[in-house]
């Protein structure tokens, strides 16, 4: 993942992932669903996409894989990858929907997104721009693109292609994902390899953030984490880039909260980003007296200004909320203006020669 060439370490290497979420429709005939992919199966998926298998840890509702670049996981009807740098996330689907057309599975909900590039011309094809990332997908699915924040500033891409009912049963499952640059660099330091580490090794307070949780957790060389938390159904996932000219850092999680304000504070303390952005998405929206994102986050976090904020529905069905954050000590002060001075007119009669 950050065994760069000695190009890459002046450029610097692209944090910021690709994420794709493939949901099907459950059928009884492949109760297994995707579980049933082999070995071999799941590493000609991730050869289209330029990564291969670290290491891998699994519970009874789905299984994880650390990734050279970001992480996998696979539950019987749903597999979501994130991968970062240079990688070809989008070639490996249609190699994905031949794999799950012969376990007799049908694709209920696709969702592609991704935060701006760092480093955008350094990518291959199909992701080379949102419009060709776009026409690729819209090859296959029959989906809507949308751009949310500021184009001018940290903005996400969603591409969304919905083939549910919409039956209004089942519960809404929300996803939490944080994008944090400008780390602190005594919060960076911590994830460069130093002599003792082995590969595996437990980074202090990550397990803490949702308590109960295995993780699986990975150091690369010479610097970079990742690691894949599992707590029951629900996972999360860690990235880090460390570097000063391109330090980030991504946190995701699909658990279900009551708020999350606790758990978002505790993510932005172990990295202290200058900045980040953070994303709420519900697959299923909101019903009729549920409490929404609205109502149990917070926007006023300690230590940070809130500098835009995007709450859209999509689709009929599901709704997202991008909100992008500063630091305080980096927000600048913007003084006031002191009025212009009052010049009285001279008032003349009118007709006076």
């Amino acid at each position: 993942m950050y065994d760069c060439d000695e190009a890459c370490e002046l450029v610097g290497f692209e944090g910021p992932e690709k994420r794709l979420e493939v949901d099907f429709k459950k059928n009884p005939r492949s109760p297994f669903g995707l579980r049933a992919l082999n070995r071999g199966q799941i590493d000609e998926l991730l050869d289209l996409a330029r990564c291969t298998i670290v290491s891998q840890t699994s519970n009874e509702f789905f299984d994880s894989y650390v990734l050279s670049e970001s992480s996998l996981f696979i539950y019987p009807y749903k597999l979501m990858i994130k991968t970062c740098g240079t990688t070809t996330l989008l070639r490996c689907i249609p190699k994905l929907l031949e794999f799950a057309s012969g376990l007799e599975l049908s694709v209920e909900l696709v969702m592609y997104s991704r935060k701006n590039f760092l480093f955008p011309h350094r990518q291959q094809y199909p992701h080379l721009n949102w419009n060709d990332e776009v026409d690729f997908l819209n090859k296959i699915f029959d989906g809507t693109a949308y751009v949310l924040g500021p184009t001018t500033q940290s903005h996400w891409y969603l591409y969304l292609a919905d083939y549910s009912e919409h039956s209004g049963q089942g519960s809404s499952e929300m996803t939490m994902e944080v994008m944090m640059h400008e780390l602190d660099r005594s919060a960076a330091s911590r994830f460069y390899r130093r002599d003792g580490i082995r590969d595996n090794e437990k980074f202090p307070g990550v397990a803490d953030l949702l308590p109960g949780s295995e993780t699986d957790e990975f150091n690369f060389t010479p610097c970079g984490y990742s690691m894949n938390g599992l707590l029951r159904e629900a996972y999360y996932t860690i990235h880090v880039t460390p570097e000063a000219h391109c330090s980030y850092a991504s946190f995701e999680s699909n658990i279900t909260l009551t708020s999350y304000v606790k758990l978002l504070s505790a993510v932005l303390e172990l990295f202290k980003p200058g900045s980040f952005t953070v994303t709420f998405f519900n697959e299923n929206g909101v019903k009729d007296g549920e409490v929404t994102i609205q109502d149990n986050l917070d926007l006023n976090i300690p230590g940070y200004v809130m500098q835009h904020k995007t709450f859209s529905e999509l689709e009929g069905c599901c709704d997202v909320t991008l909100c992008n954050y500063k630091a305080t000590h980096l927000v600048p002060v913007i003084k006031k203006r002191k009025s212009p001075p009052v010049i009285p007119l001279l008032m003349t009669n009118v007709g006076e020669a």
